[in-house]
């Protein structure tokens, strides 16, 4: 099974067409995200002028090796770096291959392609273990009870869903206390503490039952707020859900409960980006820097990021930012200013940031933390049907 790809497919035949559709409806693909656009080759090139290229670009060709080439070359230059590219042409020509090859094509396939040539050749681009996709894992963590880490994570999982144009995860490692079930309104059957109760039965079919979908940006795995669940979470329960969990999707945002253990201490060490969450007192400036010195030497990922929360909360007696820049040597990556009526409504109508107030301050700087973690930034994007408004965009 495919556990996670995305695959964008541009045909110009019905025949190929019919392929793609049954492509997407194979089983193996049943975790893939699947879209087919007419246009061919063409029509790529055009298409993500405006928007970020997938994991596996498929595109149909009936024109000359020359004019498949230089569409080729325009296509290299707007698709992102790994992005792996199949395509489907007319000619048989070895010679034509191996130019392909060269140019750091995937796969070439000599129409006409029917479903299972299309599925193996997109399979064999996952055949090795080391080349699956795997989606960066965040771990957010608060370094002071009530800093507002779980919030941050919560609405920045659901912000980086938008910026990715895929479903986020978040997990909800909190076992005990965890806030994921009144904030997202959702009442599961199951959590993520039944599936680390059991690591050994762990497999992607199991938490695809358990994850809970939040709008078509967002997948949630819950925790229980079940005290007497807390003793479920191991270090090899935990990383092997986060293993799993991160050929699932393109990004997993981890919320840590304030608990040091093995296995939070692995969390931490090991993960994409941590973002440590903190108010802008002295009791949160000296447990962030335990934190940064505890983790040095740890990490081969990026430098742990601070936040500063609730800012302007004690106007009198609060820290500045740059009393936390010169005592870490780093300046903060996101000071929010203390806003309770927005944060206060939208926890008790368990909603979303974005969703309660659309626009606010607050939920663009949300969404720009989100945009710089993931290392991309959404391109608005002309409407479908006016190609001149399309040509003007690009």
């Amino acid at each position: 099974m495919i556990c996670r790809a995305t695959i964008d497919a541009f045909t110009l035949t019905p025949a190929f067409a019919e392929a793609v559709a049954r492509l997407a409806a194979d089983s193996a693909f049943a975790m893939a995200r699947i879209q087919s656009f007419p246009g061919g080759l063409a029509a790529a090139v055009a298409e993500y002028g405006g928007r970020s290229s997938p994991q596996v670009v498929i595109v149909e060709e009936d024109d000359d090796d020359a004019a498949l080439c230089r569409r080729l070359d325009q296509l290299a230059e707007l698709c992102e770096p790994g992005t792996r590219v199949i395509v489907v042409g007319q000619l048989n020509d070895i010679r034509l291959y191996r130019t392909l090859m060269a140019k750091g094509v995937s796969e070439y396939l000599v129409a006409p392609v029917a479903a299972a040539p299309l599925a193996e050749a997109v399979a064999a681009l996952f055949a090795d273990p080391a080349a699956a996709p795997r989606g960066k894992v965040m771990a957010f963590w608060g370094v002071r009870g009530g800093a507002g880490a779980s919030t941050l994570a919560q609405n920045t999982a659901h912000a980086l869903g938008g910026v990715l144009g895929e479903a986020a995860l978040y997990v909800d490692l909190d076992l005990a206390f965890g806030t994921s079930l009144l904030a997202f309104n959702i009442d599961p059957r199951q959590t993520v503490a039944d599936a680390l109760a059991a690591p050994e039965r762990m497999d992607p079919v199991l938490l695809e039952r358990l994850m809970v979908p939040y709008g078509e940006q967002l997948r949630v795995l819950a925790a229980g707020a079940d005290p007497r669940q807390a003793a479920a979470a191991t270090l090899d329960g935990v990383d092997r859900l986060l293993e799993l969990c991160s050929r699932m999707a393109p990004v997993v945002v981890v919320d840590l409960p304030r608990l040091w253990c093995d296995w939070t201490g692995h969390v931490l060490a090991g993960a994409d980006e941590v973002v440590a969450v903190a108010q802008a007192d002295l009791a949160s400036l000296r447990e962030a820097k335990t934190l940064l010195d505890g983790l040095s030497g740890r990490r081969s990922g990026a430098a742990p990021k601070v936040v500063l929360n609730k800012l302007d909360c004690y106007r009198k007696t609060q820290l500045s930012p740059k009393d936390f820049t010169e005592t870490l040597g780093a300046e903060p990556a996101l000071a929010l200013p203390f806003e309770p009526q927005l944060f206060g409504e939208a926890a008790n109508n368990g909603q979303m940031l974005a969703e309660a107030a659309r626009g606010h301050k607050v939920v663009e700087q949300v969404r720009g933390f989100a945009e710089r973690l993931s290392g991309r930034t959404v391109r608005e994007t002309a409407p479908r049907g006016n190609p001149l408004l399309r040509l003007l965009a690009r």
